[in-house]
């Protein structure tokens, strides 16, 4: 019986000398996820949660690996988030779009398990999110904002960096925004916005009573002794343990929660409320309503829709009691005596 050719082998030489052979390079699954975050090039907020999100339905999961996820998982996690309770609660469970953020990070994940060929078969393609009711927005009447404002002399030594907060808060910054600016963003009657919410960087124009706000803190800090430079935190804590230190989310959300107080509001407000009174006013305003969303920096017309339907009901609201102010006969007309 012939003897089949032999298969000829090929060895390369470098320098004189063979080369040695380098062997292909293996992900093990542990780091799969770690390999997904950076193959993403995600923000460094995205990435955050997208890291915190997957490490937790990784601890669920108990063990088992990700080759073996079946859809019947993916069913069974999302019960397990309708039940979970919110940070720091303990009678509220996740909000329905919270709960589909996470089901968002793991489908995008098992999608680039997919493509990877790291798995043969996606789990999540047939993954339903769960339905979000339409939120509203949650204006404040303008006399509940001049009443805040009325107030904030009586914050003593932090009068002045809370009114210049409290005007960032008025143009329409979430409260991370404004705990997450540098001195270095704020100039040319404007304040620059980096690493936000689903993307929405940008730059917000300033009115000239925000800016003097803005130039009065920061003459203020300056006198102090506290770092003005362009890397400098914008806003900085005045409290005896973290005097000097950027202020954070929580502490914002506590000046408007403590001014609140101090006016003796029975409202509960906190400092989103006055992102969507700026855009409810300025719609009202007659600006348009495109120009409205370049300047509060959101990119689904889904979600703005809510501020052009709320200034539509107050106009609506206003009118009718316009045309009843002006009618003789009230509505219907009045009952014959």
């Amino acid at each position: 019986m012939a003897k089949s050719d032999p298969q000829p082998t090929f060895i390369e030489f470098q320098d004189g000398r063979p080369k040695e052979a380098v062997a292909p390079q293996v992900i093990h699954e542990s780091d799969w996820v770690d390999r997904f975050l950076e193959d993403r090039e995600l923000r460094p907020s995205t990435q955050k949660t997208y890291t915190r999100q997957l490490r937790q339905f990784q601890r669920w999961l108990a063990g088992k690996g990700w080759p073996d996820v079946i859809e019947q998982d993916l069913t069974r996690y999302k019960t397990h988030l309708k039940t979970t309770p919110k940070a720091k609660s303990l009678d509220e469970t996740l909000s329905p779009a919270s709960i589909n953020q996470a089901l968002a990070s793991i489908q995008s994940f098992f999608k680039w398990l997919t493509a990877k060929r790291l798995i043969q078969y996606n789990p999540a393609l047939s993954l339903e999110k769960v339905t979000e009711a339409p939120s509203q927005v949650k204006d404040l009447e303008v006399s509940i904002i001049q009443t805040l404002e009325a107030i904030l002399p009586f914050r003593g030594e932090r009068y002045t960096r809370d009114r210049a907060i409290f005007e960032l808060l008025k143009h329409g910054l979430r409260a991370n925004e404004v705990a997450a600016r540098t001195v270095g963003d704020y100039g040319n009657q404007s304040i620059s916005i980096q690493g936000a919410k689903w993307g929405s960087d940008g730059i917000v124009p300033l009115s000239a009573q925000a800016c003097g706000a803005l130039d009065s803190y920061l003459g203020w800090c300056l006198n102090e002794g506290f770092d003005t430079s362009a890397d400098a935190p914008l806003f900085i804590s005045l409290s005896n343990r973290n005097r000097g230190q950027r202020m954070g989310y929580k502490g914002v959300y506590n000046c408007i929660k403590d001014l609140a107080e101090l006016a003796e509001l029975d409202t509960q407000i906190h400092p989103h409320q006055l992102r969507h009174t700026f855009g409810t006013q300025l719609i009202l305003e007659g600006m348009n309503p495109e120009f409205v969303r370049r300047l509060m920096r959101i990119k689904s017309m889904g979600v703005f829709g809510r501020y052009t339907k709320r200034a539509l009901e107050l106009k609506a609201k206003e009118s009718f009691y316009d045309t009843l102010q002006a009618s003789e006969s009230g509505l219907f007309g009045s009952a014959s005596e």
